[in-house]
């Protein structure tokens, strides 16, 4: 295991392996109760939507996927027009949007969960992406932490991109300083 994840309500952790697995555990039994194959790379970042239905996993093998907890099913993947591979995922508040950031390309791709579009793509870092977060206000701003030591912050829903940029003084925990600002 390489990643983990609460489900908001508590009941579900899921994780997410070197061997491109995502399995789905119930908290009050310590029971998987679902494993889920697609992937064919290592997941590097695991998430669940606000409703606990729904966990998204990005990976290595250039693609996002969202699975349904009900149904048992990957329902929605996402791609980009070259191919990327994910270094970590964010999804907002309201579960409408959910965004990676490539490692072996220093760009964020922000979906639509809805359509399964790509709605934005975020440039600007000059390194791999390390780690990204959205605020949880209602107009989300998106942090990210790069290998290129520094932090940015965007306007997601405005479509000016780059917001802010922070520098820093060493690579140091990049993705623990893009959760400072929103936990």
């Amino acid at each position: 295991m390489s990643q983990l994840a609460y489900s908001p309500s508590g009941l579900y952790l899921a994780s997410g392996g070197e061997d491109g697995k995502v399995k789905v555990w119930n908290t009050l039994n310590g029971q998987c109760f679902v494993t889920f194959n697609e992937h064919n790379a290592p997941v590097t970042g695991i998430k669940f939507k606000s409703n606990s239905q729904v966990v998204c996993s990005s990976s290595l093998d250039g693609t996002v996927r969202a699975f349904d907890l009900n149904r048992y099913r990957n329902f929605r993947t996402f791609t980009t027009p070259q191919p990327v591979q994910f270094s970590c995922l964010a999804l907002d508040s309201s579960g409408e949007l959910i965004a990676a950031g490539g490692f072996d390309v220093f760009d964020i791709f922000v979906w639509s969960m809805q359509t399964g579009h790509l709605v934005q793509t975020l440039s600007g870092h000059e390194g791999p992406i390390s780690g990204i977060s959205f605020s949880p206000s209602l107009n989300p701003v998106l942090a990210s932490g790069s290998w290129d030591k520094t932090c940015r912050t965007w306007d997601v829903f405005e479509g000016k991109g780059s917001r802010e940029t922070y520098l820093l003084n060493s690579d140091g925990n990049l993705y623990s300083l893009v959760h400072l600002f929103y936990f």
